[in-house]
Parts: structure tokens; sequence; C-alpha cells
């Protein structure tokens, strides 16, 4: 869930944010962030903050939202993310953000010695191994023509490469993820859907769903896993 979000850059809460997080992770936690370079930044204050409490970052860099729940749930670790839309935000998962908040909210952190401060593991490749792990599964040739809306996040490094694997012929809008301009408006995505020759259409929103639009109907996906057997059982 989104746990943080500021309209401003405030890098001093997001290092606090990462003590509380770390505080209640008490472990390793996985840290990704989207194209923005504020989020680069606000991730890069944010692991300040939970290596000061001795645990673990596992830094994956750049990668989309969908795609490090998946990631995350599989290694069996939570995750804080953050990304830019109408502001800085953060999302976590796989850990109790009320208890975040109240950590937060009390400044009762744990402060770890100076030689206990936690490290960082650096994971570059977590989107590729996780495409490796996706598409061995899923080898589909639909034939199908989509429309992707990728507003302006990094789902837009799913594509060609997923389009080779299932068979599409993608048109992919909002494609500008390190911009700091607005994506354009849902009408736009709604509309060349329904005036163009497209058999469905895929929505990549920031906070880690994918709205997929086919005959009339939107159906919303918190997994790529769940969003490939709805592809591969309707088409």
């Amino acid at each position: 869930m989104e746990i943080y979000h500021s309209e401003k850059f405030k890098p001093e809460e997001l290092a606090l944010l990462g003590r509380a997080i770390g505080t209640v992770a008490h472990g390793t936690t996985i840290a990704g962030r989207d194209g923005r370079a504020l989020s680069r930044y606000g991730k890069r204050a944010m692991v300040v903050g939970i290596v000061s409490t001795g645990s673990t970052t596992m830094d994956v860099r750049l990668i989309p939202l969908i795609a490090l729940k998946d990631f995350a749930h599989a290694k069996g670790l939570p995750l804080a993310y953050v990304y830019y839309y109408g502001g800085v935000r953060v999302y976590v998962s796989g850990i109790d953000s009320e208890e975040v908040k109240a950590i937060l909210s009390s400044g009762s952190f744990i402060e770890a010695h100076p030689s206990d401060i936690g490290a960082t593991v650096y994971y570059p490749n977590a989107l590729d191994d996780f495409m490796n792990d996706l598409l061995k599964k899923y080898r589909m040739k639909l034939g199908k023509r989509v429309l992707v809306d990728a507003m302006n996040t990094p789902a837009v490094l799913f594509f060609p490469r997923l389009s080779e694997a299932l068979g599409l012929e993608a048109e992919v809008i909002n494609d500008m993820m390190t911009s700091y301009l607005p994506p354009k408006p849902k009408e736009v995505f709604m509309y060349k859907l329904k005036k163009e020759d497209y058999d469905f259409g895929m929505r990549f929103r920031p906070d880690g769903i994918v709205e997929v639009y086919r005959d009339g109907e939107k159906t919303e996906f918190g997994s790529m896993w769940t969003l490939m057997d709805y592809l591969k059982k309707n088409f």
C-alpha cells in the first residue's frame, strides 16, 4: 500500500521513513524505484535510513512496481518502492504499514552501532531475471493488436520483449518514464482504443496495477502472473 506522499521532494522525511521501515522489517528489504530523478534520490535517502537501523537492502534499482511485487513475493521479502506521480510516493508490501507509521510518529527507531550499520546489496538484473522466469512459462502466439498505456512508468521496459513472447502488435503511449510531464489523460487512451482497430488495451498504473480493457469491460490485476493467466485463458 502507499505509505507516503509529498508534493515536494523532502529527502529528510524519506530518510526517517527508511528508519521506520528498517526498524519494523529488521532484516532485508527490497528497494526499487521508477525512472524519475527524484525517485532515484528519494530511494537513496530512504535506503540510508533503512541501513542505519542495521537492516539490509536489496537494491533492484529501476523496475516496474507490478514486477517488483511479484519478485519480492517470490523472494519472501518486504519491499519499499519510491515513485513519482503527482509528487513523490512510497509503496510498501510485506510489512505492517500501520506499525511503520506508529514508529515514524513516535521516533522509536532502532539505532544501530556504527560497526553494525546495514549493507546494500545491488541486484540490477532483477527485472531481467523476473522476465526470464515469467516468459519461460508463457509463450503464446496471440496474434492480437493491443494499445498499451505505460503512464510514464518503467512498464515500458516490458516491451518489445513481452510483445515478441506473446505474439502481440503493441502500440505504447505515455512511454516517457524519465519525464516529469504528466502522462496524457485516460481519455486519450480510451478514445484511441475505441476509434482504432485494437483487440484490447492495457494501462499500467504507477501504483502497480494493470487495467485490461476488452469488449467494453475493465479487469484489474496486481500481478504479472495473473495477467498472463488471463491472457492465456481469454485469447
